[in-house]
Parts: structure tokens; C-alpha cells; sequence
């Protein structure tokens, strides 16, 4: 009966680290894709200024809307790993009980 604990513990363990070897894949993944665009977006804005480009409300309002489409899929992504860690410890512990 012990070595059947001892199994279940095992296995709980293999899944754990199966699950954060994926998770930490995605995590970076994610990072490093932030970083590119919050470049791209620096690089864009501070090209801009550097050049006394135009500065009307349209130029700026299409270039927010730009920036906006391109994090908001990431803030998404962000969410989702943020969620995902906080529900990982009943998800384990339910593994524990079955």
C-alpha cells in the first residue's frame, strides 16, 4: 500500500514539472515577445520625435491604435499564464486526490 502512495506521488511530481517545463516555455515566449514590441513601439515613437515627423492627431491617434493592437493580444497572452499559475495548485491537488 505504501509503494502505491509512493506512485501516486511520482506521478504527481512527473506532471508538475512536465507542467512548468511547458509553462516556462510560454512564459519566456511571452517575454520575449513583449520585449519586441515594447522595442518596436520605443523605436517608432522616439524615431518620430527625433525627426519633428508630425505630430497631428492623426498621426498619433493611428499610431496608438497600432500599438493598441499589438499588445492587446500579448495582455491577453499575459493573463492567461497569470491565471494559469494561480489555478496550477488545486489543479495539482486535485491530481493528489484521484
Amino acid at each position: 500500500m505504501a509503494r502505491d502512495e509512493d506512485l501516486t506521488g511520482a506521478t504527481t511530481a512527473s506532471d508538475s514539472g512536465t507542467w512548468f517545463a511547458d509553462y516556462s516555455a510560454r512564459f519566456a515566449k511571452t517575454a520575449e515577445d513583449t520585449a519586441r514590441v515594447g522595442a518596436a513601439a520605443a523605436d517608432r515613437w522616439a524615431r518620430r520625435s527625433l525627426a519633428d515627423s508630425d505630430w497631428t492627431v492623426d498621426t498619433v491617434t493611428a499610431d496608438i491604435i497600432a500599438d493598441w493592437e499589438e499588445m492587446t493580444p500579448l495582455m491577453g497572452r499575459w493573463l492567461d499564464l497569470w491565471l494559469e499559475a494561480l489555478q496550477q495548485p488545486i489543479w495539482g491537488a486535485r491530481r493528489r486526490e484521484r
